[in-house]
């Protein structure tokens, strides 16, 4: 005996594989999304057009009994006046006294005669209703205010559920193509990912997504391992950096592109003589250098983006000490020759210079030496030949008169 189940679980496992086997296609996503937005929007339009119905079989039965009120006040009151046998001073009071009963706007008794008794409003926009009664034409004025303010009411409600439902229509036909072009855009670049083969859009787009996440995770843990690797090699470097730039003997500045001051090691803050305390917060070369000359030339070279080779400055600290400066810059450009800055270095020559000037004093001195010498060698000369003469001349035999000369002149000669 076959199970009354087994048919409809057979159905379900034929649907199931059908939809699972459903080639990739843009085709079957938006026929799916078009069914489904059009389903939706068409029950919104039958349900606005069922409201609307509803609404206008409201306000029928609201203006049948509404008539039917009023007949039957219509009647009453006609009634009322048949019993009623009086003069026109009497029926007006009668009048009077149906409005004040039944709310009446207005009422009017047309005689055979010709004559009128009216009581309240005779003319505007009333709901008018005639009877036959003894005495003529019985006419009766019902307000009809909200007669119009519920088919004013219901046009007014009329027109918003037609134009949601125009709004709604238009929404599916203009955005449809908004709602399934990202859908579309992904299944792109899924196929480019891999081949979808057999399998339907949702799945496949849910298993490319899943893969992709699984693919950025893999990734993601690679690029953190390279972080990690690149910022150890960051940190030796920098380590090394500082320890090179704290090393160094001459003078380092490093200028950014806009003027600042980066770094300052410290035998360039001993030689321009600078509170490590200005630099904490960073500093611009005019402001932070004190050497007048010193930071023209820096500033020159900043400016002009250019390299500037082993020139030397002469200037003057505050305190009124003279200072030689060799200076060097270099100015810093990225792969686009975009000017990133320049590097300073910079050394205090002025023990070399002051070594140098006491090697000229020296050598100086020691020329005037050696030509003093000479000159004194000749003197020499000269005097040993005069005494040599005045000798010679004594010898010879000479006046008493000649040899006080001779004397005297052997004396000079002698003390030169």
């Amino acid at each position: 005996m076959v199970s009354i189940r087994e048919p409809a679980r057979l159905a379900y496992t034929f649907a199931v594989e059908t939809s699972v086997q459903a080639p990739l296609t843009r085709i079957g996503f938006r026929r799916d999304v078009r069914l489904f937005l059009t389903g939706l929007v068409g029950f919104l339009v039958v349900l606005i057009f069922t409201l609307l119905l509803l609404l206008r079989a409201n306000l029928s039965s609201r203006e049948e009994s509404l008539h039917r009120s009023q007949q039957m006040i219509a009647d009453v009151a006609a009634e009322s006046v048949n019993r009623t046998s009086a003069g026109l001073s009497d029926q007006g009071a009668q009048l009077l006294f149906l409005r004040g009963r039944f709310g009446i706007a207005g009422l009017e008794i047309v005689r055979r005669d010709g004559g009128r008794v009216v009581s309240g409003a005779r003319s505007g926009q009333f709901d008018e209703v005639t009877r036959l009664v003894g005495p003529g034409t019985l006419l009766l004025r019902f307000d009809s205010s909200q007669r119009r303010e519920a088919h004013r009411d219901f046009l007014l409600t009329a027109a918003i559920c037609i134009a949601a439902a125009s709004l709604g229509a238009s929404l599916l036909l203009f955005y449809l193509p908004r709602i399934t072009r990202p859908i579309e855009a992904m299944l792109d670049h899924a196929r480019e990912l891999g081949a979808p083969g057999d399998q339907e859009e949702t799945a496949y787009l849910i298993d490319t997504f899943r893969n992709s996440i699984a693919t950025l995770k893999t990734q993601e843990a690679e690029l953190k391992q390279l972080h990690d690797r690149e910022k150890t090699r960051a940190d030796d470097l920098e380590r090394v950096t500082a320890a090179l730039t704290r090393s160094l003997t001459s003078g380092l500045i490093a200028v950014d592109a806009e003027g600042l001051i980066l770094e300052m090691n410290s035998a360039g803050r001993d030689i321009l003589r600078i509170d490590p305390a200005a630099l904490v917060n960073g500093g611009r070369l005019e402001t932070v250098v004190p050497l007048t000359r010193f930071r023209g030339a820096l500033q020159d070279s900043f400016l002009e983006q250019s390299a500037v080779s082993r020139i030397e400055i002469e200037d003057v600290h505050p305190d009124g000490d003279a200072v030689s400066i060799g200076l060097t810059t270099v100015p810093l450009r990225n792969e686009f020759e975009t000017f990133l800055g320049f590097l300073a270095l910079f050394t205090d020559l002025t023990p070399i210079r002051n070594l140098e000037n006491r090697v000229q004093d020296m050598t100086t001195l020691a020329q005037l030496g050696e030509i003093s010498a000479g000159i004194a060698h000749e003197f020499r000369s000269s005097l040993s030949t005069i005494l040599g003469y005045t000798r010679l001349a004594r010898k010879g035999g000479v006046g008493e008169v000649a040899e006080g000369r001779l004397a005297s002149a052997e004396k000079e000669a002698s003390l030169l």
